[in-house]
């Protein structure tokens, strides 16, 4: 079989998916990301990066079928079962995590059972979609991104991981998110770019060309400067640098403004006897995070019982806790959820200001990754940098990495 099968796999701190290659030779072809959500009504390009193990420590899901399926727990049932979310951040061989019931668990266990989910749903996926030929895991090249701010010993970690799940070192490529995020980009034709005519032709027939990569995701954010060669190679003039201030800081803010609108008890309450209801609102508030405008909630039946327990639900909205009711709709206004926004996005440009002070020849920003979905934070750029920069973000700028990674990984 044909030695550019590849296999992507972007494992993030908030959210993870795979896209994978199964064209062969020469022939040019987009790379084909799952989609996930389907029964929570969503139709997203990542599944949220959560894992649930039963009593035993015995794998049970992953994504959001492991998160609801923990939400719909009881009591005694919820305890007894391991559930981990958004635990990329803790990385060291001999290090145990704490899962939300607060038994332990090895992190190497942890993301080498994330990792082989991944792994098994993607050959379940390719195999259902190509009637008449059986893949397995052998005939792939398997790519594995991870954040550039990474030190070495946690890529060694993820390495570890990932071998745990394939034998095979050799088919097994570790690579940098912003450099596959700027492989896919470099090819780009204008069009490619949520901000057209900024460029004329594609970034690798421009040798010479320098510009910083901004990586923004859920928990991190990397920033790195690449500059074109001839032949449209790339060339690290600076590495990673950047924060863990992403987009999971804005979702942190927005449950803490929640607990403000609702005081009293009245949040803490409904999170504890209605989680599936919560955990629908977060779901909305994600989506809503992409657009500029103002935050409606519908006020459920179980939510407006417990506002009403404090006090009458239209005088409740009266005090000024800064939402606003309008017949049976919460509303939240579009200037406060950009104030979510600020210490994110203040942690980004002074980043990117103290990178400009270095000497070099600057012609692009390149905005990447899953919180570059947000228009406000890519209005904030624009505001602060375009008068000196161009400002690209291509197109559906979640899926680039896994894009770039399966490049990375036809030509490794």
């Amino acid at each position: 079989m044909s030695d550019s099968y590849v296999i992507a796999i972007d494992f993030g701190t908030a959210y993870s998916g795979y896209a994978y290659n199964i064209s062969t030779g020469e022939k040019e072809s987009d790379p084909i990301l799952k989609r996930w959500g389907a029964e929570q009504r969503l139709d997203t390009p990542k599944t949220p990066t959560c894992i649930l193990f039963d009593q035993n420590g015995e794998f049970l899901k992953f994504g959001y079928e492991a998160k609801t399926a923990y939400i719909k727990m009881r009591g005694e049932e919820a305890k007894k079962h391991y559930f981990f979310g958004e635990f990329k951040m803790d990385l060291n061989k001999n290090l145990k995590i704490k899962a939300e019931n607060d038994k332990e668990m090895t992190a190497l266990k942890v993301f080498s059972e994330s990792l082989r989910f991944l792994n098994d749903d993607a050959l379940k996926t390719i195999n259902a979609n190509t009637a008449g030929t059986k893949f397995t895991p052998a005939n792939f090249t398997w790519v594995l991104t991870v954040p550039a701010i990474w030190n070495e010993s946690a890529k060694t970690f993820v390495r570890e991981a990932a071998t745990q799940v394939s034998s095979d070192e050799k088919k097994l490529v570790i690579a940098l998110e912003p450099e596959a995020a700027s492989v896919w980009c470099k090819k780009l034709p204008s069009d490619g770019f949520i901000t057209q005519n900024h460029i004329s032709v594609s970034l690798d027939q421009t040798p010479g060309t320098q510009y910083i990569i901004v990586d923004c995701g859920g928990g991190t954010i990397d920033i790195t400067v690449h500059e074109v060669l001839e032949g449209g190679a790339l060339k690290e003039l600076h590495k990673a640098s950047g924060n863990d201030i992403a987009g999971q800081t804005v979702e942190r803010k927005f449950k803490e403004f929640l607990k403000e609108i609702f005081c009293d008890g009245v949040w803490d309450e409904y999170e504890e006897n209605y989680p599936s209801e919560v955990q629908k609102i977060m779901y909305d508030f994600i989506s809503v995070k992409h657009v500029d405008e103002d935050f409606e909630i519908q006020c459920t039946d179980n939510l407006g019982q417990i506002i009403e327990k404090k006090e009458d639900l239209e005088t409740y909205f009266e005090s000024g806790r800064g939402a606003s009711w309008d017949e049976g709709t919460i509303i939240i206004s579009r200037e406060k959820l950009r104030s979510l926004y600020d210490e994110s996005l203040q942690g980004i440009i002074e980043s990117l200001k103290e990178i400009l002070k270095e000497n070099w020849n600057i012609g692009y920003i390149l905005i990447v990754g899953g919180f570059a979905e947000s228009k406000i934070l890519r209005q904030r750029i624009n505001e602060q940098l375009s008068e000196e920069f161009k400002i690209l973000c291509p197109v559906r700028p979640q899926e680039v990495i896994l894009k770039g990674a399966v490049e990375v990984g036809k030509n490794p």
